[in-house]
């Protein structure tokens, strides 16, 4: 939707302005290449500016600022991707079951594999 239509600036011009740093209508207006004319745009850009500074600002409260950015080392990988016996029969990985666990699970009661006829 147009914001200034004197100077065919649209909201999406606005925004753009403010994500690239545009605190105050006056910036937008320099950053939009805004000339004089009738001013009925003024106030539109006066409360769109309002509103993303309180957006941003209630960002920053709800995290806690602005993330700074910070390298995430790298895990060396693990050793055994499956926990051993030991651990299972404690009962410290309930969750898991080891692959010998499931093997045996499918061949109790196997006498021979049954072949086609």
């Amino acid at each position: 939707m147009y914001v200034c239509i004197c100077n065919a600036v649209t909201e999406d011009d606005v925004h753009g302005c403010m994500a690239s740093g545009c605190q105050t209508a006056k910036d937008v207006k320099a950053a939009c290449g805004f000339k004089p004319a009738c001013g009925l745009c003024t106030k539109r850009i006066h409360t769109m500016v309002s509103e993303y500074r309180t957006a941003s600002e209630l960002a920053d409260a709800l995290t806690g600022g602005p993330a700074a950015l910070t390298a995430v080392p790298d895990q060396p990988a693990p050793d055994r991707l499956v926990p051993d016996r030991a651990a299972c029969d404690r009962g410290a990985v309930p969750d898991q079951i080891l692959p010998e666990q499931i093997i045996a699970e499918n061949t109790e009661g196997d006498a021979a594999p049954q072949t086609a006829a």
